[in-house]
């Protein structure tokens, strides 16, 4: 069964309010030419899922615009050097040397990360066992243009795939038919499975599965967690005077009233027929989401929630550090941007509300990774600014807030859409290639889970003083397609064959599906 069956066989069961029994006629026929009598039957044939003892919950961030991996890997930054169009001496004399704590000079660390952009917290968070970084995550299959976000948000694959489902939508389908307990009705879904903190993202594009119902649905917050759910105002007209006068009214038969009792009292009276039940459930999610997010018990003010210091005493603060020997650390607490607000915002959604699975965000507010000029300062500028607030969420994520305790089953993805050329071009810029870094961090208390590793190694290939210079996976180094970020996603959750969920028999390379990449019997890395 090839990838687009078992998502329209996904979806075809989103749209059942019950199981069994799964179909219509008429529905079966819409699921490709294959004859399937009986569907939950090949998803429970198809999808080998065992439900951890505790779901995890992942925060996934995507660099829009394409990641350079130098700041992850100067490993090879002799022979690029030599071979680039332009010196990366001529704007960083020390890059080639490795960093001297006691003369303060030298730009590559021990593990061959970038001193001056990120390098330092990179160091400290892979010794720490708080963080894996994957350097050869290497696009071969269906090489499409750059900027083709649902090759690497969605995981969705090529041009033919553009409208697929994205990887929540997935894993939301997924845990809805594997665990019906849980995720099957309003009644017990837990609040806010899926949240964005980006607003509209292919990670939750429907694509064949259609009739995902509304309460698995992404939810948009932003980073101060104000109510979506409360009714705004809906009349002009009220009560009361001055500063004391309420609009929150409603005119009915001639008198004001208030307006949502009454348009609760209204939906569940009209709504009582069976053919408005799915009315009914989504007007009673929508009084528990709004009682949720106004009383004091749920979710309010992030910022407020981060404790003073945290579970190693250190001080969650806004003062700029350096470390001993000079090297920018940006700062102890999140930066004052967008992206460090959004951050903030799910490291504190994941404690409090443990029932969120998916949380994505952008790294918007550090400035986009589109770096085709003049990149250098600017780069190692962001890259710093970035493992900053990364160090941050981990702290924050083994710390707790000040009212909910610390998780080790949360983990933190940070990748992008494609890598970038290593020739420094004639506008001392990077411009597109396809090897880049996977950043994975938390997630300690995930059995098997890999952390403290710095995983593959390359090597460099173009043509000297050309701009189409590259670096490669080198010679039996392991390395994995982008799909299979989403696989090990998959694999978190119980699906112990993600290679199903990867697979299209129509994409070249990608009949066979992709596998997790770290921490599982099976994730084999992928060498061709």
């Amino acid at each position: 069964m090839n990838r687009r069956d078992l998502l329209k066989a996904l979806g075809l069961i989103g749209a059942s309010a019950t199981l069994p029994p799964l179909f219509a006629k008429q529905a079966m026929a819409n699921v490709s030419q294959r004859s399937l009598a009986n569907a939950r039957a090949i998803i429970d044939g198809e999808i080998n899922f065992s439900a951890p003892a505790n779901l995890p919950t992942v925060i996934n961030i995507f660099m829009y615009g394409g990641p350079s991996e130098l700041a992850g890997n100067l490993t090879n930054i002799a022979q690029i050097n030599t071979d680039s169009q332009n010196k990366y001496t001529g704007v960083r004399g020390d890059i080639l040397q490795a960093f001297d704590a006691v003369n303060n000079n030298g730009q590559i660390t021990s593990h061959g990360f970038w001193a001056d952009a990120g390098g330092m917290t990179m160091e400290d968070l892979v010794a720490g066992n708080q963080m894996s970084v994957y350097r050869t995550i290497n696009r071969v299959v269906d090489d499409n243009k750059a900027h083709r976000e649902s090759i690497f948000s969605a995981q969705t694959g090529g041009v033919r795939t553009m409208d697929a489902s994205g990887m929540g939508t997935v894993l939301a389908a997924v845990l809805r038919v594997k665990m019906p307990g849980v995720f099957d009705n309003p009644d017990n879904t837990p609040i806010l499975p899926f949240v964005t903190l980006e607003g509209d993202t292919v990670l939750y594009d429907l694509g064949d599965i259609n009739d995902l119902p509304l309460w698995l649905r992404s939810v948009s917050l932003d980073a101060n967690f104000n109510n979506p759910y409360q009714r705004r105002t809906l009349s002009a007209l009220g009560t009361g005077t001055g500063a004391t006068k309420s609009y929150h009214k409603c005119i009915i038969d001639g008198a004001f009233v208030d307006c949502s009792v009454s348009l609760d009292a209204l939906a569940a009276s009209v709504s009582s027929a069976s053919k408005f039940d799915r009315l009914s459930k989504a007007m009673a999610k929508r009084i528990e989401l709004d009682d949720y997010f106004s009383t004091s018990g749920g979710l309010s003010n992030p910022a407020a929630k981060i404790p003073t210091t945290d579970v190693d005493g250190v001080p969650f603060d806004t003062n700029a550090f350096t470390t001993s020997f000079g090297i920018n650390q940006g700062i102890r607490t999140f930066t004052n941007d967008s992206f460090g607000s959004n951050l903030r915002a799910a490291c504190v959604l994941a404690l409090e509300n443990p029932g969120t699975r998916f949380i994505t965000l952008s790294t918007g507010g550090l400035g986009g990774w589109d770096d085709h000029d003049n990149s250098i300062a600017k780069y190692e500028q962001r890259v710093t600014n970035l493992m900053s607030n990364l160090r941050t969420a981990v702290r924050l994520l083994r710390t707790g807030t000040t009212t909910a305790a610390a998780r080790g089953d949360v983990v933190i993805n940070v990748f992008g859409e494609f890598g970038r050329n290593v020739n420094l071009n004639g506008s001392m810029g990077w411009d597109h290639g396809n090897n880049m870094n996977l950043y994975t961090l938390g997630g300690s208390g995930i059995a098997n889970r890999a952390l403290g590793k710095v995983v593959g190694s390359t090597k460099v290939i173009g043509t000297p003083g050309q701009n189409r210079l590259f670096t490669s996976p080198a010679d039996g180094s392991p390395q994995w397609e982008p799909f299979s970020i989403a696989a090990t996603v998959y694999r978190y959750f119980g699906v112990a064959n993600p290679e199903v969920l990867t697979s299209d028999s129509l994409i070249t390379g990608a009949h066979s599906g992709f596998a997790a990449i770290d921490g599982f019997a099976g994730a084999i890395p992928l060498t061709a």
